[in-house]
């Protein structure tokens, strides 16, 4: 997942929010609801047992902006599946907040792409499983849905949208690299490939089966060493491994709050229950997810490298593994290939 945080010019923010846990980023899941059934899709679930309302979001938004969160994205399922989008967007945009919208398109016409726009979100992020409709309407379960994405792209791009296209690189479509970036060029959209997928929600495996192949990830890493893009980190003893309950905070559909938008195996509370500052504030099992972040860094300099220059996941070990210190094979072939073209023999 991308940080909006990583340019050069606001790594002092993101150092002070690391420092006083504000949590600059919130990812806010609207529905489960979606109109796409990928294969390897994280969500065990396709709806909502009781979604919360603009009127219940309004005020988590309020208690965000106190928080000092200054970049929401609204994802889902579909967020845009939600029958109160537009409501919850503009709430945050009317809180002085960035707004970034996690999509898939299929419900961008030429309206809610206008409609978007004059929202002026920091971007809209498309996902894009393939470089041809037959690879990506077999991911999607959807036919159609290639033709959809192309479809939002035009009106969105039409509309002056800011976009980022984002393709999980998979064995399905790793094929089709050098189309999925060809496609991204000729329409002037950035892109973003990446071959690390997770366990469902649920801790359920099926989905790295989905994987791409070592081949595959090799391709892309050469890709992307040719433009100074390896997967890299930089840790240092005594340092934090990622914003794990410190810089992230996520709310689910009906109200959950996670320390990311990653960690599902034990929340913080519920907002429908307690205010998310008191949550936040004074939670607990925020100071252990913390705990974890920082255990993740010194676990990660103890093995070495190539694992301790290479970007970890806690909440995806402990999915995969049950442990969020446990570092799994595809991890250590990943950071071993990024390690190879970094320093060529």
């Amino acid at each position: 997942m991308n940080d909006p945080f990583a340019h050069a010019g606001l790594l002092g923010v993101k150092q002070r929010a690391l420092d006083r846990a504000m949590p600059l980023s919130a990812y806010l899941e609207l529905t489960y609801a979606c109109t796409w059934r990928c294969l390897f899709c994280s969500n065990p679930r396709r709806h909502d047992i009781q979604r919360l309302s603009a009127a219940q979001w309004l005020p988590v938004l309020d208690d965000l902006r106190l928080l000092g969160a200054l970049v929401v994205t609204l994802t889902g399922g579909e967020p845009l599946a939600h029958p109160e989008f537009f409501a919850i967007a503009r709430g945050v945009r009317q809180r002085a907040m960035a707004l970034r919208l996690f999509t898939n398109g299929s419900l961008v016409d030429r309206d809610v792409a206008r409609a978007l726009t004059a929202l002026r979100p920091l971007s809209v992020e498309l996902s894009l499983h393939g470089a041809t409709a037959v690879t990506h309407d077999r991911t999607t379960g959807r036919e159609g849905s290639f033709a959809a994405t192309l479809s939002a792209i035009d009106h969105l791009q039409a509309a002056g949208a800011t976009l980022l296209l984002k393709a999980p690189l998979t064995g399905i479509n790793e094929g089709e690299l050098d189309e999925l970036l060809a496609l991204a060029e000729c329409r002037g959209i950035p892109i973003r490939v990446d071959p690390t997928l997770k366990p469902g929600d649920d801790g359920n495996c099926a989905p790295l089966a989905y994987g791409a192949s070592r081949a595959g990830v090799a391709a892309l890493y050469q890709r992307l060493a040719a433009v100074g893009q390896l997967p890299q980190t930089g840790r240092a003893a005594g340092g934090v491994n990622c914003g794990l309950g410190r810089t992230t905070v996520a709310i689910d559909p009906e109200g959950n709050v996670f320390p990311c938008m990653q960690w599902r195996h034990s929340d913080l509370g519920n907002v429908c229950d307690t205010p998310l500052t008191q949550l936040w504030r004074g939670g607990q099992r925020r100071a252990a997810a913390t705990a974890i972040a920082d255990q993740a860094n010194e676990v990660l300099l103890a093995l070495g490298e190539p694992m301790a220059s290479f970007p970890f996941c806690p909440a995806a070990a402990v999915l995969e593994h049950g442990d969020p210190l446990a570092v799994g094979e595809s991890f250590v072939r990943h950071a071993s290939l990024a390690r190879e073209l970094r320093s060529p023999a």
